[in-house]
């Protein structure tokens, strides 16, 4: 009965199958899971043997990786905190199913998935942002304080401004893919308030990973006649403009402006967000120091921060003392120096992959990915992992129309 179905309908399963498990992280997680594992079987249904030994080093790398983490992790042993963080990186242990299929997906099925989950994120960011503006005085302050707004969502924010900045890429990128009218409009207002939603609510991570994003699409997206050529740079002024506009996002510049001041100037970081951040990077560096082979384990972690901390005779109250929110040093503790060589080999072999193809939307949402993890451990959270996996499959999709796998 598998075999009669036709490769074109496998694709469109998986497509869609990743479009909606990244919808229902916000409603049902464990349905987003049964929908990622239906994405994975999809993808295996799929596989050619000639696709592993086009991508085999990559393979092997994202393979290293993860199996790493669980043979460091398997000798350190196991508790509850450490088995709930082997079962929310598990999918990752799937990843190179991605790179081991050449998708056969329609484009018209492609901007189908792009635009439900675009028109998803729209539903969930418009409304939190009505509810904003018709309680501007109190949200405001929230906001400001980098507190949870979106409703409708169970995703924590920081994950929620990233999910909303990769889907705004990934509908930059497919716009141009549309084929009837009504697809291009309806695309363009999710995209409009996909973005004022992601520029008043959002964490600054997820801003800043929008924007480090944006200029590859300049080669993917279409512009008017007089933008083309060296105008096209003229558009980097929408940051400015949105800053002098939106209050929201003016103060959140503010607050980056002074949490980097009270860094450069060693004064006190304790009410300071990136300051925090800060602190926890120098202890992080001395605890991967101590464990550089293996780590402490992923349930060892806030254990040794905290140790850490008390040795330094940190200045910080115990609440001030948070996770370092830096992925590359939250792998380090985890399972040693390893883990984060092979996690950072892939990402650079599939950086450098995207270049040689001319893959504009992969290097827009992998430096997006990758400049967001300098500033959140989000691969900690089921919402993270499947961003990522989600992000990293439909980035595989041709850039422009007459454009095809074969």
């Amino acid at each position: 009965m598998i075999q009669a179905i036709s490769s074109d309908k496998i694709t469109k399963a998986a497509g869609f199958s990743a479009a909606f498990s990244l919808c229902a992280l916000h409603f049902a997680p464990a349905l987003s899971s049964i929908s990622m594992i239906l994405f994975f079987l999809c993808l295996l249904l799929q596989y050619k043997r000639h696709y592993l030994y086009e991508n085999k080093n990559l393979v092997l790398f994202a393979l290293g990786w993860c199996i790493w983490q669980f043979m460091v992790q398997f000798s350190l042993g196991y508790d509850q905190e450490a088995i709930r963080k082997t079962l929310l990186r598990l999918p990752l242990l799937f990843l190179p199913l991605i790179w081991l299929v050449k998708p056969q997906f329609s484009r018209n099925s492609a901007v189908y998935a792009i635009l439900f989950a675009g028109l998803f994120h729209t539903w969930v960011g418009g409304a939190s942002v009505i509810n904003y503006f018709a309680h501007y005085r109190f949200l405001n302050q929230m906001v400001l304080e980098s507190k949870p707004l979106p409703l409708f969502s169970s995703v924590y924010h920081i994950e929620f401004s990233l999910i909303m900045a990769v889907v705004c890429l990934l509908q930059l990128s497919f716009l141009h893919l549309t084929n009837h009218g009504w697809q291009r409009v309806m695309m363009l207002l999710s995209l409009s308030v996909n973005l004022i939603s992601l520029h008043i609510l959002s964490a600054r991570t997820g801003i800043m990973a929008f924007w480090v994003g944006v200029p590859f699409m300049f080669s993917v997206i279409q512009l008017p006649i007089w933008l083309k050529g060296k105008g096209k740079w003229w558009l980097l002024l929408l940051p400015l403009l949105l800053v002098l506009c939106v209050p929201s996002l003016r103060n959140r510049m503010i607050n980056t402006v002074e949490d980097l001041t009270a860094v450069s100037k060693n004064e006190n970081l304790s009410d300071k967000s990136f300051g925090r951040r800060w602190e926890s990077w120098k202890i992080a560096i001395e605890v991967i120091k101590e464990n550089p082979l293996i780590g402490v384990g992923f349930s060892g972690v806030e254990n040794a921060l905290q140790q850490g901390f008390e040795r330094k005779k940190s200045y910080l109250h115990v609440t001030d003392r948070i996770q370092p929110h830096n992925q590359f040093l939250q792998l380090g503790m985890q399972s040693g120096v390893i883990t984060v060589i092979l996690f950072f080999a892939m990402l650079i072999m599939l950086f450098c992959s995207f270049i040689l193809k001319q893959n504009f939307t992969g290097l827009s949402v992998l430096t997006a990915l990758m400049v967001s993890m300098m500033f959140e451990s989000y691969l900690e959270r089921q919402s993270g992992v499947a961003i990522f996996i989600v992000a990293l499959f439909f980035v595989l999709f041709p850039e422009k129309k007459e454009q095809h796998f074969h």
